[in-house]
């Protein structure tokens, strides 16, 4: 039986537990296993990468939401949104390639960006930006291999009630940073009328290399994030 308390954590855990014990939610993993049965779905069965960012980012700590699509289809996905696994570094996707230069530029101009990747190896997991309270989660958490947005509607109850959460029980400002239309029109079709006046959005193009020269590079998402954190006696992160 999967311990959803251990994989969401206690706080996330409170907040969708009815969902969790819902017919949708056992529709949802009684078709994951069917499609599981037919063809390789990552993360793969049992493994704990299963709501990672959230178990890591506890509801309470939350102070920026990064909001992406789904699972990287190749296996180099760690539990974590646009984030590598530092085992698989020979996998660093072209989208967080970009996000690490975006990174380089507008927080650390005084580096190129091999001796940003130099000093720290490790970089391309981003999971020391959720240990700050970065939320970096996808709108699916599961994907057929190969098939990006192959789960995206299967999740989409399971994301609005996310952002319902964020909305609702969460007091302090947020920052939600989304990169892309398609990030932009999953949140605001799911949080509908939702007051967003204490919080900041910021949008730009999508990191990938297809967008990134169309508003992604120059748009300065993690200085702009810090100055509001700071502005509202939050902490900021360290990029």
């Amino acid at each position: 039986m999967t311990d959803f308390k251990y994989l969401l954590g206690e706080e996330w855990y409170k907040c969708l537990e009815d969902l969790i014990n819902s017919e949708y939610f056992r529709n949802l993993g009684s078709t994951i296993a069917g499609e599981r049965s037919l063809r390789t779905i990552y993360p793969t069965k049992g493994s704990d990468l299963l709501f990672k960012a959230f178990r890591t980012t506890p509801l309470s700590e939350v102070k920026i939401v990064v909001l992406g699509q789904d699972p990287y289809h190749d296996n180099s996905y760690d539990g974590f949104a646009f984030s590598n696994s530092i085992h698989k570094r020979g996998r660093v996707s072209p989208s967080l390639q970009n996000i690490l230069r975006e990174v380089q530029e507008d927080c650390y101009p005084e580096k190129n960006l091999e001796t940003y990747f130099a000093d720290d190896p490790s970089i391309v997991s981003l999971e020391r930006w959720a240990k700050q309270g970065v939320l970096l989660i996808n709108t699916a958490h599961t994907v057929a291999e190969g098939v990006p947005g192959s789960h995206t509607a299967l999740w989409k109850p399971f994301t609005k009630r996310v952002l319902d959460t964020l909305m609702i029980e969460h007091n302090t400002p947020i920052v939600f940073i989304l990169w892309g239309k398609y990030a932009q029109r999953i949140f605001y079709n799911q949080i509908g009328t939702y007051p967003i006046s204490n919080g900041l959005v910021i949008e730009s193009a999508h990191p990938s290399p297809f967008s990134a020269y169309q508003g992604f590079f120059g748009s300065k998402p993690f200085s702009r994030t810090n100055e509001f954190l700071k502005k509202n006696n939050v902490k900021p992160i360290v990029w």
